[in-house]
């Protein structure tokens, strides 16, 4: 072994500078140490060299297999055929590191050793000595095995490097370095190995001397992999070993990396390469991305150009570039392993069940049952691995699987169905609209989750059929009906200018039944539609309830009591307000007459009064606050605005502000606090996926009455929100609501 101290280094540098200066005349420079920091780095030609010996040299696919570690008191590992099902073998011994299969053999540690079992037969290959550490990564083309050991962690500089015979074990090459080392592989007879978190060695194994190298000014190489003719690596972002790479930057290159910031989970693009590779039950298969690079596309493109974000029990598909989510999938019992392949997802869960999932439509295209149940599934898949239809079901629409995702009773995948509820809100179509509609009206929900789906649904303009349909359910004790979430169902009404949706709207406005917090949004709608046909049910509604501030008298003559809390309140006076506004600016005479006389009726509630006295001096200004009615622009189903109902387009209005604000434009204003909000997550145990803010807002865009889950932020977050001004709006009063992502990726 060619082990280094520094003092040695020091002494046998003048060697190596002949050897380097010798290598150079003949046009290549060298390393025969390697992993000196002051080495050349990011030579185009050395590395396109090398990429075109690799391509040449294309790396063995594995034959199919599944590696199941087994759950205690069972030790070991076993092997099964794939798709078959049917075990090769099973190995008894204690393994203390998550399987690793290169080639034909399966590689784990064990004692005070690295262990290679020939995959068909289960006998041992080989051996080599850990020389006290921990296997931190290994990785091969058939021909060769690289290992990497080091202590864990990237900040503990110091590791081991041993390239092997993949037949017999003998060593080609090794290394004791002062320096961590990442996951490595070969390929085309050279050891590619991320270390120090910033650099990739290229080793020239049969010369045993570093050939070439790559370093990034911005990024983080943990790991590397060979996929037939082509090396990628990587940590953060997976780059083709490829001339266009020697930049040394991130964005000059055309990377695979994870496109979206709110996954559930948050799980990184990689596990992390200068860990240990740990036996245990944890979140490294349940909460993961699986990217498998395609060699076939020339840079770092997944099969099928999809990235796959698994959640416990679900899957979910992304498209590469875009992050625009394709499907969700829901398994029966909790992932425990996965992998990509063209045409798919192959997964296996707990159970030993065995699924392939289809890449386009999220259906299961095949299922096996394997007899194990394993604590973790490693497997080894050639890229175009195509089982077969066994067990395959009948595929279902995009929308259809996401609200799938949504639904079940499992506490710990909310995450995961406020995920697929936000998939659903940016996906067009009606059976989108319908699925929103389902996850908001089902009582048992959770209230996050309902909200969520409802505040997507508000935005909605397609599938308003199904929405107008579904307000002609109301609440009945006797029926046991239960209303749908007619608040967020008329502000979807309203944005898509759809008169059909009136007469159901005025009939939950005058239904008892209707909570008090959705009567703002059915008056607000009812207004901005413009409807003359709703302004005897809106005059009848403040007439019912402009001198009711909630009190009933006892019937013993006691003191009187409410009934009704302080937000019901404001949502009803809201809602008064909304009807004035409405019969203010098209009302007849007669319905001005009206405001007159409530707004000087002893017994009107007093928050409506001044209201009502404001429409009475000046009725223009509710002119300039509605949103839409038979003369006043608002915004459009398209983005364009329209006038009176008609489909006549006309340029937006800057002046007039929007009725509400969308969650978009909440999260634009909280933009400038978005790192100190993220500040308050530093020091937790438990770092949540998401924190969820709520609060009050005014037409002024000033935040009241903040709520945050989980609660234990609150004392952080306060402060800081309480500083953000929203936009302008038309609403007097509105809740909004804000999702920060959890912890740093």
């Amino acid at each position: 072994m060619l082990h280094f101290s520094t003092a040695r280094a020091a002494a046998t540098r003048p060697a190596l500078l002949l050897s380097v200066a010798l290598a150079s005349a003949c046009g290549t420079t060298v390393n025969a140490r390697g992993f000196d920091i002051d080495f050349p780095a990011n030579r185009a030609d050395d590395v396109r060299a090398v990429a075109s010996v690799v391509a040449e040299r294309a790396a063995t696919a594995p034959t199919a297999a599944l590696v199941a570690t087994l759950m205690r008191p069972e030790r070991g590992f076993a092997v099964f055929d794939l798709p078959s099902g049917r075990q090769r073998f099973r190995v008894s011994q204690d393994i203390d590191a998550r399987p690793i299969v290169v080639g034909d053999v399966v590689i784990s540690h064990s004692g005070r050793e690295a262990i290679a079992w020939d995959a068909t037969t289960g006998a041992i290959r080989w051996r080599k000595h850990d020389h006290g550490f921990s296997l931190t990564g290994a990785g091969g083309d058939g021909t060769a095995v690289a290992l990497t050991f080091g202590p864990g962690g990237l900040n503990r500089r110091v590791g081991y490097l041993a390239v092997v015979d993949a037949r017999d074990g003998r060593t080609l090459l090794e290394r004791e370095v002062q320096q961590a080392l990442g996951s490595p592989t070969v390929a085309g007879g050279y050891a590619f190995v991320p270390w120090g978190g910033q650099y990739l060695s290229v080793f020239d194994v049969q010369r045993n001397v570093e050939h070439t190298r790559l370093h990034s000014s911005d990024d983080v190489f943990a790991r590397a992999r060979v996929e037939r003719g082509a090396v990628y690596f990587g940590g953060r972002a997976y780059y083709r070993f490829s001339p266009e790479v020697t930049s040394g930057r991130r964005d000059a290159a055309r990377t695979l990396r994870v496109v979206r910031e709110d996954l559930p989970g948050n799980p990184p693009l990689t596990l992390d390469g200068y860990e240990g590779l740990g036996v245990q039950r944890n979140a490294r298969e349940r909460v993961a991305i699986v990217a498998r690079p395609d060699p076939d596309s020339p840079d770092a493109a997944p099969t099928d150009n999809l990235v796959y974000a698994l959640f416990h029990r679900v899957v979910f598909a992304m498209d590469a570039r875009s992050g625009e989510v394709k499907w969700g999938h829901l398994l029966e019992r909790d992932l425990t392993g996965a992998e990509a392949v063209r045409g798919g997802i192959v997964v296996v869960d707990e159970s030993g069940q065995l699924v392939m999932i289809d890449a386009q439509l999220g259906h299961r295209r095949f299922r096996q049952q394997i007899d194990v149940r394993p604590l973790q599934g490693v497997l080894a898949l050639p890229i175009d691995f195509a089982p077969g239809s066994e067990g395959a079901e009948t595929p279902s629409t995009p929308a259809d699987t996401l609200l799938a995702t949504a639904g079940g009773t499992d506490t710990r995948m909310l995450p995961a169905r406020i995920f697929a509820t936000r998939a659903l809100a940016a996906m067009p179509g009606p059976d989108a609209t319908r699925a929103l509609l389902d996850i908001s009206s089902r009582a048992a929900f959770p209230p996050e989750l309902r909200s969520s789906a409802g505040e997507a649904l508000a935005s909605r303009t397609e599938g308003v059929d199904a929405l107008v349909a579904a307000l002609e359910t109301h609440y009945d004790w006797v029926r046991g009906t239960v209303a749908p979430p007619v608040g967020y169902i008329a502000q979807a009404i309203a944005r898509a200018r759809a008169s059909s949706g009136v007469a159901p709207l005025v009939r939950h406005l005058n239904d008892p039944e209707t909570p008090a917090t959705d009567l703002p949004r059915i008056a607000a709608a009812l207004r901005e539609l413009g409807d003359s046909t709703a302004l005897p049910a809106m005059l009848d509604f403040l007439r019912v309830y402009h001198a009711d501030d909630g009190s009933v008298p006892q019937v013993d003559g006691t003191e009187a009591t409410n009934d009704r809390s302080l937000g019901d309140q404001e949502a009803v006076v809201s809602a008064m307000e909304q009807c004035a506004m409405a019969l203010a600016r098209s009302g007849s005479p007669n319905h001005r007459r009206w405001l007159q006389a409530l707004a000087i009726d002893p017994n009107t509630v007093d928050a409506l009064k001044p209201i009502l006295q404001r429409l009475i001096r000046d009725p223009s200004a509710a002119a300039s606050s509605s949103g839409s009615t038979s003369s006043t622009s608002s915004t459009g189903a398209s983005g364009s605005t329209t006038s009176g109902g008609s489909n006549t387009s006309v340029p937006d209005d800057p002046s007039i502000p929007p009725p509400r604000l969308t969650m978009e434009r909440i999260a634009q204003a909280m933009e400038p606090v978005r790192e100190e909000l993220r500040a308050c997550l530093r020091g937790l145990s438990s770092v949540p996926s998401q924190v969820r803010i709520t609060f009050r807002y005014d037409h002024e865009g000033m935040i009241t009455s903040p709520s945050v889950t989980p609660p234990e932020l609150t004392a952080c977050v306060l402060p800081i929100i309480s500083l953000v001004r929203l936009p302008r709006s038309q609403s007097p009063r509105e809740i909004g609501t804000y999702y920060l992502v959890g912890g740093p990726r």
